[in-house]
C-alpha cells in the first residue's frame, strides 16, 4: 500500500606523498582492524546484521518505477513486476531526496552519504558513506571490513571519513580470488613484508606532519589535516591486518564468477554472485555495488545505443523502449540476488535475505532532465516491516531527507546513531 506522511522535525613539502601514494596504492583495498564492537565480542548466538548497497548511476524511469496507487497491496509498476515474489519482504519509497545536492550526474557520488563532497567540511562526518560509517563500528568482526565492488566504470559509490573514495573491484573473478584464493608460496612472506613497511613509511609521514605543522598557514594546515585523515585511515587498517595474515580464508559456497567483460546483464549478475558468496561466507558484512554508466548495453539483442544516451530518453518512442530493456534487465537481475540470499540458511534457521538490509537505487532521480530529486528506492530483506509504497509529500520546500532512512539501517546494524548527513530524524516507526 501507498502511506502519504508527514515530513519529519527537525601540502607540505616535506612529506614524502609519492612514496605514500605508492604503497596506498599497493594495498588499495582497505584491510580489517578491530572496532569497538570487535574488541568487546560479538553475540554468536544470533545472526549478525548485514548491510548491501546498490548504487546506479542513471537511476530508473520515474513512471515506469514509482507506484501511484493507495490501496492495500504494494502496486506493481512495470519496473517492479520482476520484483513480483518479494512484494511481502521489500517496501518502495517516493519523494526522498538529499537536501541541497544538485548537480545532475554529479550529485550521484552523494547517493550513500547525502553529502557532496565538497561539502563535506559543513558536517560533523564530512561525507562518509552509509557502509563506512557501518564499517567504522563493525569492520573488525571479519576479513573485510566492507566490499566496494563495481559493474560498468562508473560513478565512486563509497567515500570515507576522510574523504577519499574507495576503490572499486570491477573484475568479479579477481575479487574471488583475492577473498577466497590462499596465497602461495612466497607471496605470504612477501605480503607480510609490506604490510610492515608500510607501517614505517607511515611513522615517517607521521613525523614530518608533525614537525611541519607549526610552520604552516591556516589553509595549509586544513590540507595537512585532510591528508594526514587519510593516512589514519589507512594506518588503522594496515596496523591489524597482519593478524588476519595467519588466519583460516573463508571458505566459499560456489564457484568462482566467470564472465567476459563484453558482456551485460552477466557481469551485473558475476558482481552480485559474488556479494552473496562473500556474506555467505561471512569474509564481509557490509559491501557496496555501483553500476555505472559504461556497461556494454549493446551487447544486448535490441539495443543499438549506449546507456547514457538512452538514459536522455526525452519522449524519444525508440529510447524509450530501449532503456526499458535496460531498466528491467537490472530489476531481474536484483531478483535473483535476492532469490539467491534466500536460499542461503543463516544462523537459527533464518535466511541470509532475512538478516541482510539489500539497499537499491540511485543518487539520480531523472537522468532525462539531470534531476537529484525524487530518488528511486527500494529496501528489502534486513527483518523489516515490508510490503508498502511509502510516500513522503513535500511541505513547502522541506522535503524528508533519504539519510532518515540510513538512520534506521545504521540503528538496524547496532549502532547507536541518531543523526547521518543531511537527517532530520529517522524512518523507525515505519519500518522497525
Amino acid at each position: 500500500m501507498k502511506t502519504s506522511l508527514p515530513n519529519p522535525q527537525e601540502s607540505g613539502s616535506g612529506i614524502p606523498r609519492r612514496r605514500f601514494l605508492g604503497t596506498f596504492g599497493r594495498a588499495a583495498l582497505t584491510f580489517p582492524w578491530f572496532s569497538k564492537v570487535a574488541l568487546h565480542g560479538a553475540d554468536i548466538s544470533s545472526a549478525p546484521r548485514r548491510l548491501v548497497c546498490i548504487g546506479l548511476d542513471f537511476g530508473l524511469r520515474p513512471e515506469t518505477f514509482f507506484p501511484q496507487n493507495t490501496g492495500q497491496e504494494l502496486e506493481l509498476t512495470p519496473l517492479l513486476k520482476p520484483l513480483q515474489r518479494w512484494e511481502k519482504r521489500m517496501t518502495v519509497f517516493s519523494q526522498l531526496e538529499h537536501p541541497g545536492v544538485q548537480g545532475g550526474h554529479y550529485g550521484v557520488h552523494a547517493f550513500l552519504s547525502g553529502v557532496r563532497r565538497e561539502q563535506a567540511a559543513q558536517f560533523p562526518d564530512g561525507c562518509i558513506t552509509l557502509d563506512q560509517l557501518a564499517e567504522e563500528e563493525l569492520g573488525g568482526l571479519t576479513r573485510f571490513p566492507s566490499l566496494c565492488l563495481g559493474a560498468g566504470a562508473g560513478d565512486d559509490i563509497s567515500w570515507s571519513r576522510s574523504g577519499i573514495a574507495v576503490p572499486k573491484l570491477e573484475d568479479p573473478g579477481a575479487a574471488f580470488d583475492l577473498i577466497f584464493k590462499p596465497l602461495r608460496g612466497n607471496q605470504a612472506a612477501a605480503r607480510r613484508a609490506a604490510l610492515e613497511e608500510n607501517e614505517s613509511v607511515l611513522g615517517l609521514i607521521a613525523a614530518d606532519a608533525r614537525r611541519l605543522a607549526p610552520k604552516l598557514d591556516r589553509w595549509d594546515r586544513e590540507k595537512i589535516d585532510e591528508f594526514m585523515g587519510a593516512v589514519r585511515d589507512f594506518e588503522r587498517a594496515n596496523a591489524s591486518s597482519l593478524s588476519w595474515l595467519d588466519k583460516p580464508l573463508p571458505v566459499a559456497g560456489g564457484e568462482r564468477p566467470e564472465c567476459p567483460p563484453e558482456r551485460c546483464m552477466e557481469r551485473v549478475r558475476a558482481s552480485l554472485e559474488l556479494a552473496a558468496l562473500a556474506l555467505q561466507a561471512d569474509a564481509t558484512r557490509i559491501l557496496t555495488l555501483n553500476i555505472g554508466g559504461a556497461l556494454p548495453v549493446t551487447a544486448i539483442p535490441g539495443i543499438t545505443r549506449g546507456y547514457h544516451d538512452l538514459s536522455h530518453s526525452g519522449q524519444d518512442p525508440e529510447k524509450l523502449r530501449q532503456l526499458h530493456m535496460i531498466e528491467l534487465g537490472l530489476m531481474a537481475e536484483l531478483d535473483v540476488f535476492l532469490d539467491r540470499l534466500s536460499a542461503m540458511k543463516d544462523t537459527g534457521g533464518s535466511s541470509l535475505l532475512d538478516n541482510t538490509a539489500v539497499l537499491f537505487g540511485s543518487g539520480m532521480g531523472n537522468a532525462s532532465s539531470h534531476a537529484n530529486t525524487n530518488l528511486p528506492v527500494v529496501l528489502a530483506g534486513g527483518g523489516f516491516k515490508h510490503g508498502r509504497h511509502l510516500f513522503f509529500p513535500k511541505h513547502g520546500t522541506q522535503q524528508t531527507p533519504l539519510c532518515n532512512l540510513f538512520v534506521t539501517l545504521l540503528q538496524q546494524m547496532g549502532l547507536e546513531r541518531e543523526r547521518f548527513g543531511s537527517s532530520t530524524g529517522n524512518l523507525n516507526q515505519l519500518l522497525v
